[in-house]
Formats: C-alpha cells, sequence, structure tokens
C-alpha cells in the first residue's frame, strides 16, 4: 500500500468514526440545521452571506486583492 493510499484510508476511517469534538447535541443541532425545523433559516443565512460576498456568489474576482 502506498503512503497516498494510507493516507486516504486513514481519512475514510476519520470521516466514518464522526468528528470527535461534536457532541450528541451538538451532532442534534446541525441535523436540525441541515434536514429539519431549522433548514429555511439556515438556507436563507446562507444566501445572505452567498449575496453579500462577491466571491461567494460568484461576481468577485479572487486574484483582485
Amino acid at each position: 500500500m502506498s503512503i497516498g493510499e494510507e493516507l486516504a484510508e486513514e481519512r475514510r476511517r476519520r470521516r466514518r468514526a464522526g468528528d470527535p469534538r461534536l457532541t450528541a447535541s451538538d451532532r442534534d443541532l446541525l441535523r436540525r440545521l441541515t434536514d429539519g425545523d431549522l433548514k429555511e433559516e439556515f438556507q436563507a443565512a446562507l444566501d445572505a452571506v452567498s449575496d453579500t460576498d462577491p466571491l461567494l456568489s460568484g461576481t468577485g474576482d479572487p486574484e483582485s486583492d
């Protein structure tokens, strides 16, 4: 197994195990934000940020800084 394959396998293992920094209540909140009762509010917040940030909206030039 090459080093690249080992790194990819390690990433897969970590992804399957989940983020250890998240508690059960954190996971529940994230689930509610993306799938549940807070979904519309979360999407509206993402849209607002995308509209105000030229790089996220696709209208800005990342090389202009």
